[in-house]
């Protein structure tokens, strides 16, 4: 990300009934976010939380990035046009299907102190099981903040939807992914040929158990 600051901020969290009411700042300008239930979810660095359509632009921007390039290419966003319209199909899929075991579901990733949003973490559905995927920002990377927010979104699935595990699915050479997926817990499974990211190529199994 090139610029801190430009994330949706939050203001405030309210608890109605199990649910988190999320109050945020964008622009200025004071928005209520979404109501889910255990969101968003806060650690030590970040705020995890779930995509509003002001996203989108910090969005497009963390798609150019070297590492999506590389390890992410199906996921390049040609313009702030098609990253709204993404974002847009995102957050619909928050409540239709809003299961990750039918569906994307993807959540923000937050800077608490800078208030910068800087990636996402997201969950959908993979052969039997639900797989996990994440991007960090360059500007963040080597802090351990993808393993902060991969840790505590693949917790909350697990519990949330009644899952016995989460798998997480790399390319053999992406040896960042497969550290941070290594950290946050989860273990080897296997490695097999397969169609990722537009090609066949070998990839790393690992899976978090419940």
């Amino acid at each position: 990300m090139e610029k801190a600051g430009t994330g949706v901020g939050l203001s405030a969290l309210i608890d109605v009934d199990g649910f988190g009411m999320v109050i945020g700042d964008y622009g200025g300008q004071c928005i209520v976010l979404v109501m889910v239930r255990g969101l968003p979810l806060t650690t030590p660095s970040l705020l995890i939380r779930p995509l509003v359509v002001a996203d989108a632009s910090q969005i497009f921007l963390l798609s150019g990035e070297e590492a999506y390039r590389t390890w992410l290419p199906s996921q390049i966003l040609e313009d702030e046009s098609q990253a709204r319209s993404v974002v847009e199909f995102l957050i619909s899929k928050h409540s239709d299907p809003g299961n990750p075991k039918l569906g994307p579901y993807v959540l923000a990733i937050e800077h608490r102190a800078d208030r910068a949003l800087i990636g996402h973490v997201g969950f959908s559905p993979f052969e039997d099981d639900v797989e996990v995927g994440f991007a960090i920002g360059e500007r963040y990377q080597r802090r351990g903040l993808a393993t902060e927010a991969v840790a505590a979104a693949s917790r909350w699935v697990l519990d949330m939807f009644a899952l016995e595990r989460i798998l997480g699915v790399a390319s053999a050479g992406n040896n960042a992914s497969i550290s941070t997926l290594v950290r946050a817990g989860f273990i080897p499974q296997n490695e097999r040929i397969m169609s990722f990211q537009g090609a066949e190529q070998l990839v790393a199994v690992y899976a978090l158990m419940r």
